[in-house]
């Protein structure tokens, strides 16, 4: 299946991604630059910073709109002027000027002296062939069921149920399998975001210690496919819906695992597949509320023998601490997925303790984190 506004798997590389840097070193960036956004906002009055970011909704707009009309395709030429770029992507001049002068002053394109406007790397980010899959993400956060979603928060804090569900008279998932466009988006941005975290996964828990792998709701195989590729010896179960899993096909047969992969067409509310030694469960549980974690777990229990595992891969919340990804990520998950919620590490613990595992092994990284239960 061709992922729309994919160009198939252009970008995403054959061989494993490179190594990613330390932990110490991601943490240090992460703190710089919240320190710097926080000095920004100090040196500005509170008016203008409350002005500022009132104007989120105009800018998720603009940016998917670049994404969607191929902009940093276009400007790939070089330096143009607004009338050849509207050329190029169908729109008025004017508008296209104020357009990109606006989007300029954001840093998402380069204006030169003599008021043409160029690429940079940000635009390079939403090609694509970019393999992290921005600008599949730019169009789904800014997609009318997102945005309507998020326009009936006030809803949502009155009764603390999701917006998404009550705006659109279903659940997410089912409204995925009705509009196939906006379902295939959201993969392609899912698998961009796993491309990204997967080298993290891989080269930190010690994969070496189990033979066979299942990746369970584990998309176009992302994951899994790093996974094998820097541990040889492994085998793979990759278990996700039929639909998706005609999908995953291309993906790990384009990086050379296909041979070491059983796909299991399977839902994880229903059971999961046996035969693994590790289950790996990668931003699933944050999707939904307490109590349908426990029924995923518990059927990754029950395909599980006594001391086969379960490897959660999630952000560790700190609700004492706000943080730039994870609070705003939180308050996604409250929106528009199923009562979903990021968690913190000792919640996630009482959900593997809840389920017939014993929790084990921790791994901080600082964007997100791992936690590994033994079966009991």
């Amino acid at each position: 299946m061709q992922l729309t506004n994919e160009p198939g798997l252009a970008g995403i590389p054959q061989g494993p991604r490179p190594r990613p840097p330390p932990t110490w070193a991601i943490k240090l960036v992460l703190a710089l630059r919240g320190f710097l956004l926080r000095l920004a906002d100090a040196l500005a009055p509170p008016h203008i910073r409350v002005v500022e970011h009132a104007t989120g909704l105009a800018r998720t707009a603009a940016i998917a709109e670049l994404a969607r009309r191929g902009y940093a395709e276009v400007l790939d030429a070089g330096p143009l002027t607004a009338a050849e770029i509207a050329t190029h992507t169908g729109r008025t001049p004017d508008a296209t000027f104020r357009f990109l002068h606006a989007l300029a002053a954001l840093g998402f394109v380069r204006m030169t002296h003599d008021g043409r406007f160029a690429t940079n790397s940000t635009l390079r980010a939403l090609r694509t062939d970019h393999p992290n899959r921005a600008r599949a993400f730019a169009e789904y956060f800014a997609s009318r069921s997102n945005v309507e979603a998020w326009l009936d928060l006030g809803r949502t804090l009155d009764t603390g149920k999701n917006a998404f569900e009550r705006v659109h008279g279903k659940n997410i998932w089912d409204y995925f399998e009705e509009h196939p466009n906006e379902r295939d988006n959201f993969a392609a941005a899912m698998t961009g975001m796993t491309l990204d975290l997967a080298p993290f996964v891989a080269s930190t828990y010690p994969f070496d210690e189990v033979l066979t792998v299942c990746d369970v709701g584990g998309g176009h195989g992302a994951l899994l496919s790093e996974v094998l590729l820097r541990h040889p010896a492994l085998r793979g179960i990759l278990a996700d819906n039929a639909s998706v899993l005609d999908a995953a096909r291309a993906l790990l047969a384009h990086r050379g695992v296909a041979h070491r992969v059983r796909l299991e067409p399977s839902s994880f509310f229903t059971s999961v597949p046996e035969g693994a030694d590790l289950y790996m469960l990668k931003n699933i549980l944050h999707d939904w509320d307490d109590v349908a974690c426990r029924a995923i777990l518990a059927n990754v229990r029950r395909a599980t023998r006594p001391g086969q595992r379960v490897l959660i891969i999630e952000g560790f919340i700190d609700r004492r601490r706000p943080d730039p990804l994870r609070s705003p990520s939180d308050m996604q998950m409250m929106l528009v997925c199923a009562e979903g919620r990021e968690r913190g590490i000792d919640e996630l613990r009482a959900l593997v303790r809840d389920s017939g595992f014993q929790p084990g092994r921790a791994f901080d990284l600082g964007i997100f984190g791992l936690l590994e239960g033994v079966a009991t």
